[in-house]
């Protein structure tokens, strides 16, 4: 009885190791799939030549220069909102690139003609107090903020036009908010 049974504990763990490595392979790949989509390249050489003359223009002297194509989407009403995990290899109707200038991450988005939509820039140094006071007297006020903020110009990166990009979490819960400079708010998008 004791090799009947010791079959069975033998078989229900070769079944649990299974189950287990079964597991975190999909959950592995899963996660190497999205991360594949939001660093998709598109090589330069397919990127429309209006688009890489008005970039050269705008911006002769980068230290990293990477190229995606991005789907249509609504650049009159939310033209500050991108979603890198969009982003993709094939020809589309816009281009972002991603670069490096003055030590501060930027991504610039070109419409097929070379349009300028948007510029998004990393900020490094603290929000406007008008949109830090805005958070802190409002519906957020007890949630974290993220760590990464953007600066978002329209068209040329000197426009008053400007928006501010801020996430914020409580638990599993996430938005994105958008600013105007005088602290108001302009769009609450949930993430999650």
């Amino acid at each position: 009885m004791k090799t009947i049974s010791s079959k069975k504990v033998i078989a229900g763990c070769i079944l649990l190791v299974f189950f287990v490595m079964n597991s975190f392979s999909q959950t592995t790949t899963t996660a190497t799939k999205k991360d594949e989509k939001k660093h998709a390249k598109l090589d330069k050489t397919k990127v429309p030549k209006e688009v890489t003359d008005v970039y050269l223009h705008d911006y002769p002297v980068t230290s990293y220069e990477s190229w995606s194509g991005y789907p249509t989407f609504d650049n009159n009403l939310y033209w500050y909102d991108y979603d890198p995990f969009l982003n993709s290899d094939e020809f589309s109707e816009y281009y972002v690139v991603d670069f490096t200038k003055d030590n501060t991450s930027h991504s610039a988005i070109y419409s097929k003609s070379g349009k300028k939509i948007a510029t998004h820039r990393k900020l490094n140094s603290d929000l406007p107090k008008a949109i830090t006071t805005s958070i802190s007297k409002g519906e957020y006020k007890t949630w974290k903020l993220g760590k990464d903020k953007e600066e978002i110009f329209k068209d040329k990166d000197s426009d008053q036009l400007k928006v501010y990009k801020v996430d914020v979490e409580k638990g599993r819960e996430k938005h994105t908010l958008y600013f105007q400079p005088d602290g108001k708010l302009l769009r609450d998008k949930k993430v999650s």
